[in-house]
């Protein structure tokens, strides 16, 4: 663990360095196929740039852009997007806890602020160097990295709109993956076993259930996967401590 003299500012930059690396070029590669999907589906460069700004989350952005297509209802598009970004809730919980954001007496618009910009990419990063900082020294080093996070974003959005003209759209809708697949390669190097016992469970059983569910199968497999590693878990360790004793 670092030292305790660490100032903020150092934190900071190492916030920036660590994610001016794979997890934000991953990111902005992301945002430039949602940027293609996006001007496909009639956006103009400030309603792309819009929607990456505020909403912030991809699959709330994805389901914009198709709801925008179809010409559904502003209503049906914002209940949509709300819902889709609701998954987003117990993974802001579980960062604001992270952080110990609570006990540190912020003014609530600063921690609303601080969790709008809470990407999975920077959930799986302060999760991953939480061993590696206090929580106290979290907070400097999750803002360094989540802005700069989100300056990849921005700029892998307003290249993507720019970028069909140059490349075929077909590879640029394949490199949207590229940041789901890290964030597998991050729970998979995670110090937690139970997270990459979860991985490996669901993983495991999707293609299975997709015969039969179809979209729902990842859903499904995740939340078996969880609960089998979730229970497998507290079983080994009930058992460790009855031996203990």
């Amino acid at each position: 663990m670092p030292k305790k003299s660490l100032e903020n500012g150092q934190l900071i930059r190492r916030g920036v360095v660590d994610a001016v690396n794979i997890p934000g070029f991953a990111l902005g590669s992301t945002m430039i196929g949602f940027a293609v999907i996006a001007k496909e589906a009639g956006f103009d460069m400030w309603m792309v740039i819009a929607t990456t700004a505020s909403v912030w989350g991809l699959p709330g952005q994805v389901a914009f852009a198709s709801l925008y297509a179809t010409g559904a209802s502003l209503i049906l598009i914002f209940i949509t997007v709300a819902l889709a970004n609701m998954r987003m809730m117990l993974m802001v919980i579980s960062g604001a806890d992270i952080m110990h954001l609570r006990a540190r007496n912020l003014p609530l618009w600063r921690r609303v602020l601080m969790m709008h910009f809470l990407a999975i990419t920077s959930w799986a990063q302060i999760g991953f160097v939480q061993n590696r900082y206090t929580p106290e020294q979290l907070v400097p080093y999750y803002t360094g990295f989540s802005l700069m996070i989100f300056v990849f974003g921005m700029i892998g959005t307003v290249a993507g709109f720019f970028f069909d003209n140059l490349i075929p759209p077909e590879f640029l809708r394949i490199i949207i993956f590229i940041t789901p697949i890290y964030i597998l390669l991050l729970v998979m190097n995670s110090r937690q076993t139970i997270n990459r016992l979860a991985v490996v469970i669901g993983g495991s059983l999707c293609p299975f259930f997709y015969v039969y569910m179809g979209s729902w199968s990842v859903l499904v497999a995740g939340l078996i996967g969880g609960t089998i590693a979730m229970g497998l878990f507290t079983y080994i360790q009930r058992r460790n401590c009855n031996d203990a004793v």
